[in-house]
């Protein structure tokens, strides 16, 4: 071969070199540029999912401060109705306590008016004579 047919050959070669590395480096960046976008596509889901997920903890979180609030209330009345409880109990022994006394008082104010009665009966008796 003449060294015109050999530069020939190798600018040919040459061409096919760059034409192989343009491809290579073409068909790199397609496989990354879909790399790189799906990796935006999944970005972008996360990002929804994770805004989605934030709504719901705040939701869930109101939802917990409602049920404290009701339990708060709930435990309150509870406590009243307790303290309702040891009211009517304490007033319920005060007047057994009076009606103690008040028996005793009439209990006594009946020995007293019998015991009038007898004495007063006796003196109204005729004395006998012996």
């Amino acid at each position: 071969k003449t060294s015109q047919q050999l530069r020939s050959d190798l600018d040919k070669e040459r061409q096919d070199l760059v034409k192989t590395a343009e491809e290579l480096g073409q068909s790199i960046i397609d496989k990354l540029d879909k790399g790189v976008g799906k990796t935006y596509e999944n970005q972008r889901r996360l990002e929804v999912e994770a805004k989605t997920l934030e709504r719901k903890v705040v939701d869930f979180a109101k939802e917990i401060n409602q049920w404290t609030t009701l339990y708060s209330q709930f435990n309150d009345a509870l406590k009243e109705l307790g303290d309702v409880k040891n009211w009517a109990q304490g007033i319920e022994a005060d007047l057994n306590d009076i009606n103690l006394s008040l028996t005793k008082v009439v209990s006594e104010s009946q020995k007293r008016s019998n015991s009038t009665r007898s004495t007063g009966e006796e003196k109204n008796k005729p004395a006998k004579s012996s």
